[in-house]
């Protein structure tokens, strides 16, 4: 049940996958290696941005601060997530901080590194512009979500995007999510006012949907959950 909250996720490993063979292992030659400890930040929001990162192995999660100082989980990232690819093409500052939750190996790509290889290889292009054009329409279905989904919708689209990055499949299709999630990084991911997730999320409790082993959720019930995501 698991590789189906993940089997649209990870454009950018896909895309990668695409080019011929030759263009990866020229991609493996001139990018540098990178490894993060757990808790440790990969760069913070209003760094300069020089490049991108692909997420070999681990977990990451993507944040913001707020006005109120209290950060606001926005994404969680697993292997083959391409992470900060925008400053590619704008070289604008970083809009969010990259923190692992686990040690993570990852491979950075300087812009000049990437527009060296795509000035050689137009395809590389091509592929980039496939990969905006998928974060594009992810955009797209979070807007209208938040324009069309109910607040419970909203949750449960939060919690299996949660799945994809730290999902632990159980033998009986249970997915637990290892690692401690508040109330209020649900509120923010799904885009409304902590008391309204809250709530939502004691009916998913009370109805089954979720569950709770220490401070880990457990998605009792995948497929419903999925149901309850869908646009």
């Amino acid at each position: 049940m698991l590789r189906i909250f993940k089997h649209s996720r990870h454009e950018g490993s896909r895309l990668a996958r695409e080019l011929p063979l030759g263009i990866q292992r020229a991609f493996l030659k001139v990018a540098r290696p990178v490894e993060l400890g757990a808790r440790e930040n990969l760069f913070h929001a209003g760094d300069a941005g020089d490049g991108c990162y692909f997420l070999r192995s681990g977990v990451v999660k993507v944040a913001v601060i707020s006005r109120d100082g209290q950060e606001r989980l926005l994404a969680v990232l697993g292997p083959g997530a391409l992470i900060g690819e925008l400053a590619l093409v704008d070289n604008e500052p970083r809009s969010a901080t990259i923190a692992a939750l686990k040690p993570c190996r990852l491979l950075h790509l300087s812009n000049a590194a990437f527009f060296r290889l795509a000035d050689a290889n137009p395809l590389v292009y091509r592929q980039a512009l496939k990969l905006l054009a998928q974060r594009l329409r992810g955009t797209n279905d979070t807007v209208v979500a938040h324009g069309s989904v109910t607040v419970s919708g909203r949750v449960a689209r939060a919690f299996c995007s949660l799945a994809q990055g730290l999902g632990d499949e159980q033998r009986d299709g249970r997915i637990v999510l290892v690692h401690k999630i508040t109330q209020n990084d649900i509120a923010a991911m799904a885009g409304v006012a902590r008391e309204n997730a809250s709530r939502a999320i004691n009916d998913l409790l009370r109805e089954g949907v979720l569950g709770r082993t220490g401070s880990f959720y457990i998605i009792e019930r995948p497929a419903e959950l999925l149901d309850m995501a869908e646009i």
